[in-house]
């Protein structure tokens, strides 16, 4: 009788150890966990922070696509006093009058429907006050660019930041369209950024010469669906910051658990 008794007593289910707020403490606060704790806020962090830059690059994506699918607008109204605009307006559709200068210049290593090419860009004076960077179009390799008469007209394109590749390098040649680089060369201050020409009235070249290619814009323009991966990216790095929160209390409840 004894010794049933004694089995049901040994067979009986452990009670379970749950430990108190005291126990939980006491474990955070041990050399390991205070180490991990530091982690842990670092790696919050570093997500908070990418997941805002996303969540902003969003935003910026937002408003530059707005920007872009308004009505062309005078370049000269987007200018600040000390020749730069605002970020909002990349990919904007602008309108130029005034008239192309001397200064012109081919920038190598462009393609073109899989050709090897140059741009050809120049400068264009405004009728009101300035000077900005105009990429006419594209030619192919040997290609000479024909003359533009230096008549008033008006042209149409889309606003671009500098480019940025390449930056810092050593070039003996530009090969990047970058106003403080170009501005250099023709010794002129010049608006920040450049403008791709997509339409001009009048056409000033001659009747027999071939005019460049217009070329595409090479930045985001018109109305386009809400950009769901840089979305998606800002979340996830903060529903990544969320698991390391839930993964740090669910190791420190059960290390205090086996302490107590």
């Amino acid at each position: 009788m004894v010794r049933k008794n004694a089995t049901r007593m040994s067979s009986a289910p452990e009670t379970q150890v749950r430990p108190s707020a005291h126990e939980i403490w006491r474990t955070a606060i041990t050399p390991r966990w205070l180490i991990a704790l530091v982690a842990l806020i670092a790696f919050i962090a570093v997500c908070v922070v990418l997941g805002r830059w996303q969540w902003d690059r969003t935003q910026d994506i937002l408003a530059a696509e707005r920007a872009a699918a308004s009505e062309p607008v005078e370049l000269a109204e987007l200018i600040n006093d000390d020749g730069t605009w605002s970020n909002a307006d990349i990919g904007r559709t602008v309108i130029l009058d005034g008239a192309f200068t001397g200064d012109e210049l081919s920038i190598p290593n462009r393609e073109f429907d899989g050709q090897a090419g140059t741009w050809t860009i120049t400068r264009f004076e405004l009728a009101s006050q300035g000077s900005v960077a105009v990429v006419r179009g594209w030619l192919p390799n040997e290609t000479t660019s024909p003359p533009i008469r230096r008549e008033p007209t008006r042209i149409q394109g889309v606003l671009h930041p500098n480019e940025a590749f390449y930056e810092g390098a050593n070039q003996e040649q530009i090969i990047t369209v970058d106003a403080s680089a170009l501005a250099n060369e023709w010794d002129i201050p010049l608006i920040d950024g450049f403008v791709m020409l997509q339409e001009q009235d009048p056409i000033l070249l001659a009747a027999d010469a071939p005019a460049p290619v217009i070329v595409p814009p090479t930045v985001q323009v018109g109305d386009v669906p809400f950009p769901l991966q840089n979305f998606f990216y800002a979340i996830q790095w903060w529903i990544f910051a969320a698991f390391a929160i839930v993964v740090y209390a669910r190791w420190l409840y059960l290390d205090s658990k086996k302490a107590a």
